[in-house]
């Protein structure tokens, strides 16, 4: 049986102890079992409740986790690209660290990036939804159908934020252009790789309840940042 590829699934938490070590844990579950070759890399910007110390104490004994301690660095999208920078895997996976994102997704991504330049779990295709809030889950929805029509994207989930993809996918790429602010930093991604004639392919996923700590989520506290966003990418567009 030929070996398949290592993956890295990356981890950006703030503020996440009472729930990562039980996320972490079922990502290790769902992965070894199907055979993938798979380290968990947390990305932590010095978390006041003590999640990097936590990850690093439960997992000790355990190669396959690793943190990395971001200090003097905050934010959603730098903490992505810093675990894309440090990720050893030939395919990246990126999860919310909250448990909203089911790892038993993983797998089936994983072995669908050889086919697709980008992979999302997405909440808006058939057999997709959210658990949490449907207030959430029709707000965003209606966000995604105007990035669809001002950026023309056949993507029904644009701030998905769970994503697959292999790390050569960003070479040529100004990371400073697209790593920046929070869930908006995935619209200039999936619009970097539209635009460039990559294949995308959504698998509808279903969003959980978050497991403890408090929601960062705050949709209507970033929509006018993320409408910014979208129009800049428009105005822009060559």
């Amino acid at each position: 049986m030929s070996r398949g590829p290592r993956v890295s699934v990356v981890l950006p938490t703030y503020n996440e102890r009472e729930g990562i070590a039980e996320l972490v844990g079922e990502i290790l579950a769902v992965a070894r079992p199907a055979g993938l070759d798979l380290e968990v890399l947390v990305v932590d910007d010095a978390s006041p409740d003590g999640t990097a110390t936590h990850v690093e104490t439960v997992f000790r004994a355990d190669p396959a986790v690793r943190v990395y301690l971001r200090r003097g660095e905050r934010g959603l999208a730098s903490a992505i690209h810093r675990g894309i920078l440090e990720a050893r895997g030939d395919v990246v996976v990126i999860m919310d660290s909250d448990g909203n994102h089911d790892p038993a997704l993983l797998p089936l991504m994983v072995r669908c990036v050889d086919d697709f330049d980008v992979v999302i779990g997405s909440r808006y295709v058939l057999g997709g939804g959210m658990l949490t809030s449907r207030f959430r889950y029709w707000s965003s929805y209606a966000f995604n159908v105007l990035i669809r029509a001002v950026l023309a994207l056949n993507i029904h989930d644009n701030l998905s934020g769970y994503l697959a993809f292999r790390p050569a996918l960003l070479r040529g790429l100004d990371p400073d252009t697209v790593f920046y602010g929070y869930g908006d930093y995935a619209i200039r991604l999936l619009h970097h790789v539209v635009r460039g004639g990559g294949r995308v392919l959504e698998i509808p996923t279903v969003y959980r309840f978050r497991k403890g700590g408090e929601s960062k989520t705050r949709f209507f506290a970033y929509f006018w940042t993320y409408l910014a966003s979208v129009f800049r990418l428009r105005l822009t567009r060559r």
